[in-house]
């Protein structure tokens, strides 16, 4: 195996499907045949040339599932979710427990290749097993650990009046998150034209459009100054500034979009409402093994709505573009 087939990104809209070497496996890690591997917004700001590219050529992709086909004889055969911050184990950071934050880390898809490909490698610390999920369902264990680190850092409360701005997958992702954490009033905001608008309702919330929005606030938030709790998960430069003006003095935003472009706010609105914004961009080792538990037994239910073939890559990211799709996978 001296070759294998893999999606590398060049620059915008520049994706293409080459033969490449197998990389080496070093030191404590291991060889992954991809199984699946799901289409994320960062992957489309890298596609759509949004977000500046850290690495060119990159194989894209850190939402994916693959069975150990190279590493310790133990290993080999398991299916396993990876963890994508692959980092030094011994800086201050590290020691510190915030490894995700190392200087010296290896970001998997977005610095180091990753697992939009028919093999990719990864360290064995990394590693999360998940033998008995379908990999296509396993691909939502990354997104969902990084909901799950949100709510680590800054929990909402039962009372809470809670929003989530978005109509995407991470949006999906939190709503049900949010249930499990007994928050019971929430509302999904979603544009007027949303077509994925459908699945938000399944999940039990209610739905407020943006032409919708000022009016609901007034009426249905304490004194109509706001929510307590904005989750931004748009994938928008300009959610941010939305969300700002739908909390409440000092409330709490999550920050959750990594569009790439640059966001303009009024911080000044910001500042004197004396908002908390809390940024989070991916989860640790803790909330892998929730997610993990929590996808296991039922308790959230991830929605893929396409899969496509390694082989036609470049048709898979022009589908995730679709705003009726919430999750595009690829399946090597």
């Amino acid at each position: 195996m001296s070759t294998l087939l893999a999606a590398r990104l060049y620059g915008a809209r520049d994706l293409r499907l080459e033969d490449v070497p197998t990389p080496e496996v070093p030191e404590g890690w291991v060889l992954v045949r991809t199984l699946a591997v799901g289409i994320c917004g960062t992957d489309k700001a890298f596609y759509l040339g949004t977000y500046p590219l850290f690495k060119v050529p990159l194989v894209p992709g850190h939402e994916v599932c693959g069975v150990v086909v190279g590493g310790p004889r133990d290993l080999v055969g398991r299916r396993v979710v990876p963890e994508i911050n692959f980092s030094c184990g011994r800086c201050s950071l590290c020691r510190l427990g915030l490894y995700t934050h190392c200087p010296h880390k290896r970001t998997l898809g977005i610095d180091f290749d990753g697992g939009m490909a028919e093999y990719f490698v990864a360290p064995v610390s990394a590693l999360h097993f998940v033998d008995d999920l379908d990999p296509v369902v396993a691909t939502a264990v990354e997104p969902l650990a990084a909901v799950l680190n949100a709510l680590e850092q800054y929990p909402p409360k039962p009372h809470m009046k809670v929003a989530v701005l978005g109509s995407g997958n991470l949006a999906i992702l939190t709503i049900q998150v949010l249930k499990c954490f007994g928050v019971l009033d929430v509302a999904a905001i979603a544009r007027d034209d949303s077509p994925k608008v459908k699945y938000l309702r399944e999940l039990g919330v209610e739905v407020v459009t943006l032409s919708q929005l000022s009016d609901y606030v007034k009426r249905c938030t304490p004194e109509g100054l706001g929510f307590d709790m904005v989750f931004e998960v748009t994938g928008s430069p300009q959610g941010l500034e939305l969300a700002i003006d739908i909390t409440r003095p000092r409330g709490v935003i999550h920050l959750k979009s990594t569009p790439g472009a640059r966001s303009c706010i009024d911080s000044t609105r910001a500042v004197v409402k004396e908002l908390k914004i809390i940024g989070t961009r991916c989860g640790t080792f803790r909330e892998f093994n929730k997610a993990i538990e929590l996808i296991r037994g039922g308790i959230v239910r991830p929605i893929v709505t396409s899969t496509v073939k390694l082989r036609s890559v470049v048709e898979a990211f022009e589908r995730s573009l679709r705003r009726e799709e919430v999750k595009v996978v690829v399946i090597p």
